[in-house]
């Protein structure tokens, strides 16, 4: 029997109700894949029991990239080796240096590598020819089944449950630039499976549905973990505010459909891997989303004028700007000192506001989706808050390293901050932070006592091995870096 899914805009309760009946007495082998690699016997390590869904934050994306030496801090990772669990027993899709960004820096052909600190300021560590991407990928012929940490840069709250490839990411489906990390991380080629479903009832008859097998919530319950953590959403509001022009009332206007797509997709999690475990509650640990007002990628106005050394002598296009885009770094430069800020760098009152109250809106909706599934008695579902966590971070903790480095120097800039160069993304202490919030979640839900992680005992290096130029540091991003942190979502 195939799964037929219906995603709609109605109360939590019967969404939760439809959701887990649409898996009841259906199997979830896929039986139509013809690749046979969908969860096959003796591919998988028995012990490997953890999981991860989610986006950039999940997979470890830091300092504006996917590579190995930020990829090993990712949080599932840590997890998985408080966890115990093997090289084998867990796995990402390691990225060999200078890693995979998400601009094209100097040629169209070419991707940018991560960002790094030069001595004076922040610049792109090396770009990769888009035709080499592939060969950038570490050991990926050695995993033949989809890997644990199925997070995907740039998802979206939709793209966890439909997005398999890059033509079909959001960012795809909006007209933008297709995302190209779904190609290398859910390996649609090997994992896909197009079902076309029909059959649904509904008041006026059935509903054709195409879901691919390919999609991290489809990987998610192939591998069937006992332990699963599921942090989505956080892109659908923070896309909008890098974009520094959010729609008015986005938060509020998409709530219904965040509401119906989170219900879905955590619902029948719980409910597929409660049939892979054969009836046993699994555990899934979901997050919240945070506030951007506690990222450094959002410099207060009066922070940023500091950097700058005053009043920006232009003024600015939204005379109310409350946030300045860290981008902006780039942009303000001699020539354009009679040009006011665009508005495309900075959020006005109206539209910090707007982004707050999104935050809100759909962190509640995250907190009645996960007590709905815990009252049905399918999983278990634990909570880490991430809005109240980055928010009680010491000041300091979440200053973007280039306003620490002047008084604190490299080292102890960067063991102060816990965010990375982007100032989207944490760096690896910052990662070590998170997965001890997780793994207290996992204990406080399931009993456990599994040891946090030592952040005290992780390094973060921003120059990445490079001697940095002589000079005094400055407020500095220059074009291609300031390239690689905009275009995140392209």
């Amino acid at each position: 029997m195939k799964n037929t899914i219906e995603i709609r805009t109605t109360a939590p309760g019967l969404l939760l109700l439809g959701a887990l009946l649409a898996f009841s007495g259906c199997s979830l082998e896929a039986p139509d894949d013809p690749s046979g690699q969908i969860n096959a016997p003796g591919l998988e390590d028995a012990g490997a029991r953890y999981v991860a869904v989610g986006n950039s934050l999940t997979a470890g994306f830091m300092d504006g990239g996917l590579v190995q030496s930020g990829q090993m801090y990712s949080y599932p990772n840590l997890i998985a080796a408080q966890l115990g669990l093997s090289s084998t027993q867990f796995t990402q899709p390691w990225i060999a240096a200078p890693g995979i960004g998400t601009s094209t820096p100097s040629s169209p052909a070419n991707v940018a590598g991560v960002l790094y600190f030069t001595g004076t300021g922040i610049s792109v560590l090396g770009e990769t020819p888009r035709t080499a991407i592939q060969s950038s990928l570490l050991l990926a012929a050695t995993q033949p089944t989809q890997y644990h940490n199925l997070g995907v840069p740039g998802a979206t709250l939709r793209d966890g449950m439909s997005a398999y490839n890059s033509t079909t990411s959001s960012a795809a489906l909006a007209g933008g630039t297709p995302n190209a990390y779904f190609d290398f991380i859910n390996r649609a080629s090997l994992f896909g499976n197009r079902v076309v479903e029909s059959g649904y009832p509904t008041p006026t008859g059935t509903v054709p549905v195409t879901y691919q097998s390919a999609s991290q919530f489809y990987q998610a319950v192939a591998k069937g973990g006992a332990l699963t953590t599921m942090w989505l959403g956080n892109n659908d509001v923070l896309g909008p505010a890098m974009s520094g022009e959010p729609a008015a009332g986005f938060g509020p206007a998409g709530a219904a459909d965040f509401q119906a797509r989170y219900t879905a997709l955590l619902s029948m999690l719980a409910g597929g891997l409660s049939q892979r475990n054969n009836g046993l509650k699994p555990t899934i640990i979901v997050a919240n989303i945070p506030s951007v007002s506690s990222t450094p990628y959002f410099i207060p106005r009066a922070a940023f004028e500091f950097a700058v050394g005053g009043p920006w002598p232009g003024g600015y296009a939204e005379s109310d700007a409350t946030y300045v885009l860290f981008p902006a770094l780039s942009w303000a430069t001699p020539a354009n000192a009679g040009s006011p800020v665009p508005a495309t760098l900075t959020l006005d009152a109206a539209e910090s506001a707007d982004v707050a109250t999104a935050v809100a809106t759909y962190n509640t909706i995250i907190a009645g989706v996960r007590s709905a599934v815990n009252a049905s008695g399918i999983a278990k579902v634990g909570l880490v808050d991430a809005n109240a966590l980055l928010g009680s971070l010491a000041d300091s903790e979440r200053t973007h390293f280039l306003f620490l480095v002047g008084g604190l120097g490299i080292e102890g800039a960067a063991a102060t901050t816990l965010f990375s160069l982007d100032g989207v993304h944490p760096n690896s202490r910052g990662y070590g932070v998170l997965a001890n919030a997780f793994i207290d979640a996992i204990n406080e839900i399931d009993g456990t006592t599994i040891p946090h992680v030592d952040v005290d005992a992780i390094t973060w290096d921003p120059t990445y091995g490079r001697t940095p130029i002589p000079g005094k540091a400055a407020f500095r991003v220059d074009e291609r870096a300031a390239a690689a942190m905009t275009a995140i979502f392209d």
